[in-house]
């Protein structure tokens, strides 16, 4: 395995390199098989969004050193904008002293352009155009399809096929509910991430992310054709069929009494190892009030949003999120696994249920009109702070969201207003951070595991307020989080497979490293850097290496996240 460390100046373009059409396609040890072409790298020091940027709406690059001029050029040589960037910027957290910012958000012609600044260097190629944010969400929801478990899978992308075989047919075993080597179904669904158990916490964060995206932006998704089985079957849009795989599997998780068993997993990893290999015994977890609550909550957003194209779906969704809320009524002290029972599962994902149960609440009101739900979040959420960064571990935003975005009547005013006001609290934070930062980050100079996945979720807080309160910084900020993830960031890289400048090539990712193709299945975002040692400089520490799980995983949380901010950057029908 071979992996590079690059700082910024030292950034990829493509070039072709040999017979595209070869079958037997051989690449030299400096080049790269992508989309059936052997290419080399060449440095670009300007570091933009390498995908593209809306006519209207901010665009900004960054670089080191130079003049301060710059020029933004079409493909055909013609200089279309000259401008000045700004003084030199410091960056603690890359020791880089010498930054500058390009800005060149009054440029709305459409095309594609390169940003060349003047004793510095050039961008890669970028697009401006109203639908630069499609393949975004094609590429990233093709990802998503990829994920599927308990059946074949095969896609195309570049020229290339991805696919495994039909895996994981004989989940799961109730080992631990006394009952050995019997068996319970729990197919379909998303494998997790690189690996391939499947967890309802962060199941159900990945697919309300989704819905929520659908519930703000549904008619210009439903323009964005996905390639997908289910394409034009049904009655669903794509879209929801990709939504739909998740949630049957979620329905399969839940018992009679309501309640929802956590997770399905092995007893450890696999190796890395095709999904299809993957045969060592998977066993189904106890139930836990976190698990139930997110199920509660989740299948009953997805019940509002399927009614207008399948009711009777819609409805089964709707009685099992009620059956489950009633589990939770029912039982109102937590129940949780033990760490003798953690210790027999794989992954993380086990956390206490407080904002879980308040987030079942809103989102069953909010369904149902029950108003003893609506009581109890609005008892229960005078102590909830709108977070800039969440995660699994707290959930209790997706509540915030669906309240205040609620046109239901009965809502207490004075509680409006106190979320309100602390969403509000939280995107001016974001907001400030991301047009203060160098490269666009909303989160500053915080760095953990995940931190792109993060990154990402920032927006669906600009989002919600920008629903109740449209502003222009808000879309600003979306397009700041996305141009970061997708190269105007310290490595000049989107952190995106298949999608963008010079993209991972070896995630963290067993399909992609079982399958033998020289290329990684499309779509997925990456992890990103985080701080592995003392004294590192975290900003720093990508690896693009399938070995290095804590900066080069994938996870569907993360890719819902982020098909949520390029939803929210579509084109308006």
């Amino acid at each position: 395995m071979t992996w590079y460390r690059f700082p910024i100046g030292a950034s990829l373009i493509w070039l072709l390199a040999c017979d595209p059409g070869s079958s037997s396609l051989v690449c030299a040890s400096d080049e790269r098989k992508m989309g059936g072409e052997c290419v080399k790298p060449v440095s670009h020091p300007v570091h933009v969004n390498t995908v593209g940027y809306a006519p209207e709406g901010i665009k900004r690059a960054t670089y080191r050193g130079g003049s301060g001029k710059f020029q933004v050029v079409r493909a055909d040589g013609e200089v279309v904008y000259e401008g000045t960037a700004s003084d030199f910027i410091s960056s603690a957290e890359t020791r880089e002293n010498d930054l500058r910012v390009a800005d060149f958000s009054e440029l709305t012609e459409t095309g594609e352009f390169t940003l060349r600044a003047e004793d510095s260097g050039e961008s890669p190629p970028f697009r401006i155009a109203p639908d630069f944010a499609e393949p975004v969400v094609r590429t990233l929801m093709l990802g998503m399809y990829g994920q599927r478990c308990g059946v074949s899978v095969s896609l195309e992308h570049g020229g290339t096929t991805f696919s495994h075989d039909t895996c994981h047919e004989d989940d799961a075993l109730l080992d631990d509910y006394g009952k050995p080597g019997e068996k319970q179904n729990t197919m379909y669904g998303w494998h997790d991430a690189g690996d391939y158990g499947k967890y309802v916490n962060n199941g159900a964060l990945a697919l309300a992310s989704m819905l929520l995206a659908w519930i703000q932006y549904a008619p210009a998704l439903e323009r964005v054709a996905l390639d997908l089985p289910e394409s034009g079957q049904g009655g669903l849009p794509d879209y929801l069929s990709e939504c739909k795989f998740q949630l049957d599997w979620l329905l399969l998780m839940q018992h009679e009494d309501g309640g929802v068993a956590d997770r399905v997993t092995t007893r450890r990893f696999d190796d890395m190892i095709s999904p299809e290999a993957s045969t060592a015994p998977r066993y189904l977890a106890p139930v836990t009030t976190t698990a139930t609550a997110d199920f509660a909550a989740v299948v009953a957003q997805a019940a509002r949003v399927f009614e207008p194209y399948d009711a009777e779906l819609a409805a089964s969704y709707s009685a099992a999120a009620e059956k489950a809320w009633a589990y939770l009524v029912d039982n109102p002290a937590e129940q949780g696994a033990s760490p003798q029972e953690r210790g027999r599962y794989t992954g993380s994902y086990w956390s206490s249920d407080g904002d879980d149960r308040l987030w079942a609440a809103v989102e069953i009101w909010e369904t149902t009109g029950d108003e003893a739900a609506l009581a109890y979040f609005e008892e229960n959420s005078s102590g909830i702070q709108v977070q800039v960064n969440w995660d699994w571990t707290d959930l209790s935003n997706l509540g915030v969201f669906t309240y205040l975005l609620s046109e239901r009547p009965g809502r207490d005013p004075a509680v409006v207003e106190s979320l309100t006001t602390a969403l509000r609290k939280s995107v001016d934070n974001i907001v400030a951070q991301a047009m203060e930062h160098p490269y666009g980050r909303s989160l500053g100079s915080m760095y953990y595991w995940g931190i792109n996945g993060v990154l990402a979720r920032t927006t669906l807080n600009v989002g919600v307020l920008d629903t109740l309160e449209p502003d222009p910084k808000h879309r600003d900020t979306i397009i700041l989080q996305l141009s970061h993830l997708l190269g105007r960031n310290y490595y000049g890289r989107s952190y995106v497979t298949a999608l963008g400048h010079h993209p991972p090539y070896y995630p963290h990712h067993r399909p992609s490293a079982a399958d033998g193709i020289a290329e990684p299945w499309p779509g997925l975002l990456i992890g990103g850097p985080l701080s592995k040692m003392m004294g590192d400089l975290p900003a720093t520490t990508w690896v693009d290496a399938a070995s290095d799980y804590q900066s080069n995983e994938v996870a569907i949380n993360w890719n819902a996240a982020m098909i949520y901010a390029a939803a929210a950057l579509l084109p308006a029908p």
